[in-house]
């Protein structure tokens, strides 16, 4: 009888010891605290987001740049954001232009490649090229991958972007066979180091 008192005396502690080292939204100071609060609080609006300061122009993201938190009312909801750590990441950016092989033969892909690069050499603007002739949804902005960290696209056609030699006018073109693939790239913009921060999402009944 001793000892199971002596067992839940401790049981108790410990119970008591976790509620004291789980943090509330308020005392949150760090992205360990806020990863044991999101723990706590499962749901599938609490969450992690990160911002980037060359993409995400919003008034939010402008807010949280600047105060490190912030609070959007619903009707029925209260959305509540924290900084919780800050950082820079080095960024990159190209333009290309995506041949589908699957679509066509490779014959055909290849002779279109070199019609592009020819009226590309002649003078034709690589956006206007890339609206008429690419092949996925990065048409849509002329080409432009806007600015993305490592990991975030094609293996290989990062590594290109990132490891080909910076030119306002070269073209280069690849392949990926086991894909069959093909694509034109305008690396023309240096890496960047770009401010980033991870913030903590939560949203709350009213």
């Amino acid at each position: 009888m001793k000892t199971l008192l002596i067992f839940l005396i401790g049981f108790c502690a410990v119970l008591h010891a976790q509620e004291d080292v789980t943090p509330t939204f308020e005392t949150i100071t760090n992205a360990d605290e806020a990863q044991l609060f999101l723990d706590s609080n499962p749901s599938k609006s609490n969450t992690f987001i990160v911002f980037n300061e060359e993409n995400h122009k919003t008034e939010l993201a402008r807010n949280l740049f600047s105060s490190g938190q912030a609070t959007v009312d619903g009707q029925m909801e209260r959305t509540r954001y924290k900084v919780v750590d800050r950082f820079t990441t080095t960024h990159y950016r190209a333009n290309y232009i995506f041949i589908d092989g699957n679509k066509i033969d490779a014959e055909a892909a290849e002779s279109l490649i070199k019609t592009i690069s020819k009226k590309y050499k002649d003078g034709v603007p690589f956006s206007k090229l890339a609206q008429q002739y690419s092949m996925d949804r990065n048409a849509n902005r002329n080409g432009d991958t806007g600015w993305f960290a490592p990991g975030k696209m094609h293996p290989e056609l990062e590594r290109v972007i990132i490891n080909v030699p910076i030119s306002k006018r070269d073209l280069f073109s690849f392949e990926l066979k086991d894909k069959s693939w093909y694509y034109l790239v305008l690396n023309s913009y240096q890496p960047k180091e770009i401010k980033e921060i991870k913030v903590l999402k939560i949203v709350e009944k009213k």
